[in-house]
């Protein structure tokens, strides 16, 4: 009991007001649900269905059920039974569930009292009321009418009025949705054209009875004044109308008993009671009308067949408005369905721009929309091929500043020892660089200091020196003594010369190799000489041997054949490589190495094993530059084992082996020779580095293999055996590399 007023104390004051205006207004909204509006016989407005409405679309679910329960209440008082209570709950409840769909109020009512609301009703009316079936078909429009239009009435009240993010308080909507006021636009005018057409008539019904009343006495007085003698007939008509009325001829003292037969509880401008309650239904259907009194008789008339004529009648008349009203709703369904569409279109083709991605040719349903998309279609298109066309030249200089080693340039100062300027690169964009050139070039670059366009060719400090690049620039300005644009481009000089050394080394090793070279020339012409000599003889003899002659001129073909093969061989290793890259049998380039080198290494007494391992597939690889390597190690592993001999060990051996894993092919030239000198064992591949004596080697060829190698991008290593004599190059080339066939 304490804890509470601390409790309301820390309330904030504004938020008490708040709280206290809410539940007033919620007092107010039960007050005035408790009241009955009858706007014409029959017809009437309860605000109930207004109130949880709008209290369920501001503040939730939970409210809108307790608004709901709370200004349906009255109603067990007027009917004496809760079934508008059920009905209320389960009509938030399905305004709840259509709530994500985006459905209006009126929509959703519509159908839910059309379903629900009908079965309700008829069960009620005709089992619990017996009412006739026109009277409760004109009970169920006049609930549906008024309770679509006080719907539609919500929704025009919470798209205008909307709840304020942050506390209880209410605001005027900034922005409306088009579909939700469409929905409840259309929907109010057709419901209230319907129900102005319901009051219409009711009120016409109303005054149309009353003037029955004054006929059916008309009719009596002249039935009685044409046949006094006669008894009244049990029926009689009114004009205007097809029905029979039926009548009755009762004493007057037993008047009620009389009502009874004619299944009337009161009697109008009689003395039975009953309130003379004109704008009800049950006034009508259950009143007798005093048609004449003659003495001690009263003649008692009952409208109830013209009052149910008029019903039909009204309901006829109503029909097709409400069918109307069904149409418009199933049709603004429909309309909901294609803007949906439509915005679900709008939302890809906003994704798809934002991602970079061309949106699909999808038609919307409406042609406002197809011109607006093919708009942004075509804008997108335009973009993307715009970005596409901006990436490719992207692309372009990013591999032309790799091939060529280009640097584009803004903002170039020439400093006394460096390059000052912003690099600019696709990728990351503009980066300050300084780059140091050689010192030798200073007075060259110095010198064009000023000038508006230059180009002038230089050296970089370091390591780099032996390169040279070419530097363009133009748009001098002489505030700043700044190049507004340039570029820096590497020249392919070291690779001429590069290139050059290689064909070099190969004449080099053909030199080396003259001896062996003339051994295996002279076998071929040695038999060439002697197959000639003898098949000159025996065309001599008589008769001529012109068999075994011709025998002996075919071994002289093949033997030129096999002289023309080495000539060829040793042609194709001679001719300078221009570095470019085939598809390439690696195991054959081995085997065609092997066997140029063969007469060497026969010559020397050496056996050469080739493993060739698992089946490989072509690789981009320069051939030339391949078979030098394999021939350069051959060479190399056939000195060590001669030098092994002359060291009195055995030796004489090479093996090559061939592997393949899934990301790279390894080939081992494996020897038995000296190994590696200490000397040489961390830096065997530098230039001019050698354990030959001098005139057998220049230092070069290991230092041409690993350039090769770099080039492709492989590895190559060359180490002593660890469990023998010897020494092991081993060579590594990239399955995955982007040169390789697919």
């Amino acid at each position: 009991m304490i804890a509470l007023p601390r409790a309301i104390a820390l309330i904030p004051p504004a938020r008490i007001a708040a709280i206290a205006l809410w539940l007033v207004a919620l007092t107010g909204a039960v007050w005035l649900s408790s009241g009955r509006f009858v706007v014409a016989p029959g017809f009437e407005f309860y605000l109930g269905p207004l109130f949880y409405l709008v209290a369920y679309r501001w503040f939730g679910l939970r409210w809108g059920l307790v608004t709901a329960v709370l200004t349906m209440a009255p109603s067990i008082l007027w009917w004496g039974h809760g079934y508008s209570i059920l009905l209320a709950v389960g009509h938030v409840l399905a305004v709840a569930w259509s709530r994500p769909r985006q459905i209006s109020f009126s929509t959703v009512t519509l159908f839910y009292q059309l379903s629900f609301g009908t079965l309700v009703a008829v069960l009620l009316f005709r089992f619990s009321y017996n009412s006739p079936m026109e009277v409760t078909a004109l009970l169920l429009l006049r609930k549906i009418l008024c309770e679509v239009t006080l719907a539609g009435i919500a929704d025009i009240v919470t798209l205008l009025i909307v709840r304020r993010a942050a506390g209880l308080g209410l605001e005027r909507a900034r922005t409306l949705s088009l579909q939700l006021s469409l929905n409840a636009v259309v929907s109010l005018a057709v419901s209230g054209a319907a129900t102005l057409f319901l009051i219409g008539n009711l009120t016409n019904v109303r005054d149309r009875l009353t003037i029955v009343e004054d006929q059916i006495q008309t009719v009596v007085a002249d039935t009685r004044a044409s046949a006094p003698a006669a008894p009244l007939p049990p029926h009689i008509r009114v004009a205007g109308s097809a029905v029979e009325l039926p009548l009755i001829v009762v004493p007057t003292r037993d008047i009620a008993a009389g009502a009874k037969q004619l299944g009337c509880t009161r009697t109008d401008r009689g003395d039975q009671g009953g309130p003379d309650d004109r704008n009800t239904f049950t006034y009508w259907l259950r009143v007798c009308v005093v048609a004449g009194r003659d003495g001690e008789r009263t003649v008692l008339v009952s409208p109830r067949p013209l009052v149910l004529e008029s019903f039909g009648e009204i309901f006829t008349g109503l029909s097709p408005l409400m069918a109307y009203l069904v149409l418009v709703e199933l049709a603004l369904f429909g309309f909901r369905r294609a803007l949906g569409r439509s915005m679900r279109l709008w939302d890809s083709a906003v994704h798809s721009f934002a991602a970079r991605q061309r949106f699909p040719r999808d038609e919307a349903p409406f042609i406002e929309s197809n011109a607006v998309l093919n708009m942004l279609r075509q804008a997108t298109d335009d973009y993307l091929d715009a970005d596409e066309e901006r990436e490719r030249l992207a692309r372009t200089v990013d591999e032309l500043r790799t091939a060529i080693d280009l640097r584009l340039l803004s903002g170039l100062r020439i400093e006394d020892d460096a390059l000052r300027f912003l690099e600019l690169t696709p990728g990351a964009g503009a980066c300050q660089r300084v780059v140091p050139f050689n010192p030798a070039d200073r007075s060259t670059l110095i010198s064009l200091r000023g000038t508006n366009d230059i180009m002038a060719e230089l050296r970089l400090a370091g390591s780099d020196s032996q390169h040279w690049f070419l530097l363009l620039a133009h748009d001098y300005d002489a505030d700043t003594h700044e190049w507004r644009f340039g570029c820096l481009v590497r020249l392919r000089a070291a690779q001429a010369m590069q290139t050059k050394m290689l064909h070099n080394a190969r004449l080099i090793e053909l030199g080396g190799m003259a001896s062996a070279l003339s051994h295996e020339l002279r076998q071929p012409l040695f038999t060439i000489s002697l197959a000639a000599e003898n098949g000159a003889t025996m065309l001599q003899r008589d008769p001529p041997a012109c068999d075994r002659a011709g025998e002996k001129f075919t071994r002289i073909l093949e033997q030129v054949a096999r002289a023309s093969a080495i000539i060829e061989r040793t042609s194709a290793y001679a001719r300078e490589e221009r570095g470019d890259r085939e598809p390439t049998d690696l195991v054959q380039a081995i085997h065609d190495a092997a066997r140029f080198m063969r007469p060497v290494l026969q010559n020397r007494g050496i056996d050469l094993t080739i493993v060739p391992g698992p089946q490989i597939e072509p690789i981009m690889l320069p051939r030339i530059g391949i078979e030098q390597i394999i021939v350069n190690a051959l060479q190399n592993a056939a000195d060590a084992i001669e030098q092994a001999r002359a060291e009195q060990l055995t030796a004489g051996a090479i093996r090559i082996d061939i592997t393949k894993t899934a990301h790279h092919v390894a080939v081992a030239i494996r020897d038995d020779g000296t190994g590696l000198v200490d000397d040489l064992a961390d830096s065997p591949f530098d230039a001019f580095s050698t354990s030959k004596p001098s005139g057998k080697g220049t230092g070069l060829g290991l230092f041409i293999c690993r350039q090769i190698v770099d080039e492709i991008g492989g590895t190559i290593t060359l180490a002593n055996n660890d469990d023998a004599v010897g020494a092991t190059l081993t060579l590594t080339f990239p399955l995955s590399h982007p040169w390789r066939l697919t």
